[in-house]
């Protein structure tokens, strides 16, 4: 399987590399135009006809991206179809192009609006059309979020705990609806778990390559003795670490839920976007992914526990079964931290996918969470590698400043309290 799956992938990232490829028209922006959106938009409207189509710019990253205003004919204005969009398609750039091939990014995010969206309500915008093809040509033409007063969150938005929460509560009805069902067996079989993940040893042999390049750069990037054994743990047994990712609840999971892939929707609810690694996991992989790279680090450590607990209460008001109690979801908080940190360590070195100084801000509070959590210590004991007592023996001071730190949240949490009442 893994020899068949690796081929596939390499062949994806051949057809990627080359200026054209086998797949439906149109897959590149500059292709749409106002006759073919009227085919797509109309097609239950007869009469209906769009008479221009104005870019209104985007951004270009892994997908090409825009937001376009449609102008209709009078047909089209009295059926209230939409004047506003927002289309992805295939990359300009080469180099893009083969990480979306290799991941099958672009089919995963297809499957996902034409199998998942239909059950998630407002957390995921709407599509009005969807094609991938090969080589991750492809194109989605979305609904434009703005249309119904949707914010979305960039990267060098400083994150509310307000927000924060909000897509906890997203990430929690997305992981509810999916939580253990049958359909993980049968038409949702294609979110594979992480070990079956499309690409998934181009992806862990890329990971291990970025591990090895901080490695070599601690001393300059001044990384913690902590942060460098959690480093040295998880590439020495990745593929162990890896395989436990499919150990308990399992879920369907956005897989790329940083902050920057959400918007906030009035009435203080989130969504997410960019659906394009869509797999299955332990659910609470995803409070670590979004929550560490993207909070300031004393915002996380006032509120980390409480936002848990939030998840944990949207679960249960879903109905999803046989849940984590706080002390196994918090133990997971800590393991899946070291995903979070490779992560953004992996985008810190593929240049050019977001911009570089909210991504050492990111890295920044991601090494800090690695020392404040323990991450090292729980990895190995996931690893089975703990010794008995390792954890007491724990330098003084250590103990010292991690017992006046939680001092201090204890002193902040009880002062905020006293001070909304």
């Amino acid at each position: 399987m893994n020899l068949q799956r690796n081929a596939a992938a390499l062949g994806e990232v051949g057809l990627a590399l080359l200026p054209w490829a086998p797949a439906p028209r149109p897959c590149w922006i500059e292709e749409i135009d106002a006759d073919w959106l009227t085919t797509v938009l109309a097609a239950e409207t007869p009469g209906a006809r769009i008479l221009s189509v104005e870019n209104l710019g985007g951004t270009s990253g892994t997908t090409d991206r825009r937001r376009l205003a449609v102008a209709w004919n009078p047909a089209g204005v009295g059926a209230g179809l939409p004047t506003r969009l927002f289309v992805k398609g295939t990359s300009r750039s080469a180099k893009n192009r083969t990480m979306v091939a290799a991941l099958s990014m672009a089919r995963q995010e297809v499957r996902f609006y034409e199998r998942v969206r239909p059950d998630l309500g407002d957390i995921a915008p709407r599509a009005y059309f969807t094609s991938a093809g090969h080589g991750a040509r492809f194109m989605l033409v979305l609904e434009d979020l703005a249309e119904r007063g949707a914010r979305p969150i960039t990267a060098e938005d400083p994150i509310t705990i307000e927000h924060a929460g909000a897509v906890i509560d997203a990430l929690a009805k997305l992981h509810a609806t999916f939580w253990k069902p049958p359909r993980l067996e049968c038409d949702l079989a294609w979110a594979a778990p992480m070990t079956d993940r499309p690409g998934f040893d181009l992806l862990a042999w890329q990971f291990r390559r970025v591990r090895r390049r901080f490695l070599a750069e601690s001393e300059r990037r001044q990384l913690s003795p902590q942060t460098r054994r959690m480093i040295q743990l998880v590439n020495d047994h990745d593929q162990a670490l890896y395989r436990s990712w499919s150990e308990g609840p399992q879920t369907l999971v956005h897989g790329d839920p940083h902050m920057g892939n959400t918007y906030a929707l009035p009435g203080g609810r989130a969504g997410l976007l960019d659906w394009q690694v869509v797999f299955r996991t332990r659910g609470v992989r995803e409070l670590s992914y979004c929550l560490i790279p993207a909070l300031d680090t004393s915002l996380r450590r006032d509120h980390e526990r409480e936002l848990i607990r939030r998840y944990l209460d949207g679960l249960a008001a879903a109905g999803a079964e046989d849940r984590l109690s706080f002390e196994e979801a918090w133990d997971d908080y800590r393991f899946f931290a070291h995903d979070a940190w490779d992560s953004v360590a992996l985008t810190i070195l593929w240049a050019g996918l977001h911009p570089p100084d909210p991504l050492e801000a990111a890295f920044a509070r991601c090494c800090a969470a690695a020392e404040d959590l323990a991450v090292d210590e729980v990895v190995a004991a996931r690893l089975g590698t703990l010794r008995p007592g390792a954890q007491r023996e724990r330098s003084q001071p250590q103990q010292q400043q991690r017992s006046h730190r939680e001092t201090a949240q204890r002193q902040r949490r009880h002062g905020n309290a006293e001070f909304h009442e």
